[in-house]
């Protein structure tokens, strides 16, 4: 049964752990703080809360348990964040009918890996063993990272695979396999093998080297149900707990780079998996570091990736900066020569802020009369794109390269932003229009959904989270309790918690039903009642208060009543002992 998949995947996971995977918490009396995820913040206003296994942001009023977070940070369906976590705790799901699940698919990717890994032992990667010392690459490194070799054979990871019971169509589907005219034969072959982790540690993918011979340089995992470059940096896994500690990170192009980099002591360094930097990868950076030094290769087409990513990692709050290494270098290549780490420390140390780099490498664009048009233009357009206070201290400098006066080009920024503004609202529009209804909430699903959690009272909140906890008298009935919620919503999910003796059970079906909701006005609830003195009797409290409330928003209903001469004899009567009771202080 999930609901009790569910039961037992709570009491084996911790809250706090999963979630300063993705948000740098600091602990702050018995919970733990951080920014929010789910929304842009540059004070702190999320609270994890390790007694109650669950977060609340005091901001944008996201709240749940693991489950919501998973569900929500990732844009997973219930089941899946199921899978994921049962993964994670190490807790066995029950198959459905006819089908695989993920966890078949990681067994079979953690196979195929321990395979490498042993081939490289053997007499037949002697060629890569020979390969990794050529590249200074210690023996105590091979196992730590993983490394292992594809064999040059066709079908030697295929037969290995059946033999421990996997079929050709799980390994094709992992894309380990590819399925050709004369039947299947290895992805992977003649190549030294580097396994792709997620940020858990799980093995998603490979990335396999050529040593010797013709062929591409690189070969790498196809895109699947785990496997997303877009989501995914390579040692990301190795390089959360430097990068939290230190606060940074480094980015690079190739897995040799990030690798030479980890050697020498960078231990914060993750490459970038070939890929056009992603909005998703700046995110995974930003949930452990506040500041990225990129260092791309210094050929041209490392300088444009360079630029791109930039913006990028910009956008999604981080402090960037450009290292410019020499023509003909990379990081594998600067590091490794003799005091390698030294001068890579100075190229640290030299290295740009976003716009001053920009400006630099359109250098020659802005000055030649035929492109200089081009040049601003797209000057404009990634600058326009970031905050104005992260633009402000470079006007002086745009403006001399555009030989302009700061006042014209902040003038120029503005309508620029004015104008993707617009765009933008018309973009929303059309997908929202579009848009079909699931699990995944969007930007604009959050802020209709904040507001309306702002329309639930505190003490609405308060009181339901104590009901969910159980923490009332026996002797509060329906007919008592329910007037108190003259929301529809709210009296429904009161009705649930009344009649509902296992409120885990509740809060299960809310999950698979995909409705986080409930989770967050409970939540919210549960962050006001935190605050209430232990020697108090919160419930006590909180009841008196919203009895009270609901007391004062009738009085002042009919106080209106009264002044426009509208009011019967009853409701004067009831207004006056209102009045009485007010007056004594319900609170």
């Amino acid at each position: 049964m999930q609901r009790d998949d569910v039961k037992q995947i709570k009491d084996a996971l911790d809250i706090v752990e999963l979630i300063s995977e993705r948000v740098t918490l600091r602990k702050v009396g018995k919970n733990y703080r951080g920014l929010c995820p789910f929304h842009s913040e540059k004070t702190p206003s999320f609270y994890v809360s390790p007694e109650r296994q669950s977060y609340h942001c005091f901001g944008c009023g996201a709240g749940g348990d693991i489950f919501t977070f998973l569900m929500e940070i990732e844009g997973m369906p219930f089941k899946e964040a199921l899978e994921v976590l049962a993964s994670r705790a190490g807790i066995t799901l029950e198959k459905g009918k006819g089908g695989e699940t993920r966890k078949d698919l990681r067994s079979l990717l953690e196979e195929a890996r321990q395979h490498y890994e042993d081939n490289l032992e053997r007499p037949q990667g002697k060629i890569a063993r020979e390969y990794l010392v050529r590249r200074k690459i210690p023996p105590g490194a091979w196992k730590k990272y993983g490394l292992g070799w594809a064999c040059q054979s066709w079908n030697d990871l295929g037969e290995h695979l059946r033999k421990e019971g996997f079929s050709s169509r799980e390994a094709v589907d992992a894309g380990l396999l590819v399925s050709g005219d004369r039947g299947t034969f290895d992805r992977f072959r003649g190549r030294l093998i580097f396994p792709i982790r997620d940020v858990a540690g799980r093995t998603i993918a490979f990335g396999g080297r050529l040593v010797s011979g013709e062929g591409a340089k690189y070969v790498n995992s196809p895109e699947g149900s785990l496997f997303s470059k877009r989501r995914n940096l390579y040692l990301l896994f190795k390089a959360k707990k430097a990068m939290r500690e230190k606060g940074e990170a480094f980015l690079v192009e190739g897995y040799m780079d990030a690798l030479r980099l980890h050697l020498a002591g960078f231990e914060e360094a993750v490459a970038s998996l070939g890929t056009a930097l992603s909005e998703e990868q700046g995110d995974l950076l930003r949930r452990f570091a506040g500041r990225v030094w990129v260092c791309y290769d210094a050929d041209a087409a490392g300088q444009e990736a360079a630029l791109r990513g930039m913006y990028i990692l910009q956008s999604r709050g981080l402090d960037v900066r450009v290292m410019s290494i020499p023509p003909g270098e990379d990081p594998d290549s600067l590091v490794s020569a003799p005091e390698g780490a030294d001068s890579f420390r100075e190229f640290q140390r030299k290295a740009l802020p976003l716009v001053p780099y920009h400006l630099k490498i359109r250098e020659s664009l802005l000055k030649d009369p035929g492109s200089r048009s081009a040049g601003v233009e797209e000057i404009l357009e990634k600058t326009g794109s970031l905050p104005s206070f992260e633009v402000a201290p470079y006007l002086s400098e745009i403006a001399s390269a555009f030989g302009m006066f700061s006042h014209e080009v902040a003038k120029l920024l503005e309508e620029y932003r004015t104008r993707e503004r617009s765009r933008e609202k018309r973009m929303l529009s059309k997908e929202e229009e579009n848009s079909s209804s699931g699990v995944y909430i969007n930007r604009e699903g959050r802020e209709e959904r904040t507001q309306l959690l702002e329309k639930v009272h505190v003490l609405e909140a308060a009181l339901l989270y104590l009901l969910s906890r159980r923490e009332y008298p026996s002797s509060r009935g329906f007919e008592e309790l329910l007037p108190l919620f003259p929301e529809g919503f709210l009296r429904n999910l009161a009705v649930a918690l009344l009649q509902e003796e296992n409120t885990q059970a509740l809060e299960a079906r809310w999950l698979e039903m995909g409705d986080t909701f409930p989770f967050q006005i409970l939540e919210k609830g549960a962050a006001f009642c935190e605050q209430i003195s232990e020697e108090d009797n919160a419930w006590e409290k909180v009841y008196a208060a919203l009895v009270w409330h609901g007391e004062k928003k009738t009085y002042l209903g009919l106080k209106e009543k009264i002044a426009r001469n509208e009011a019967t004899a009853e409701e004067l009567q009831h207004f006056l002992e209102l009045g009485k009771r007010l007056k004594k202080g319900g609170r």
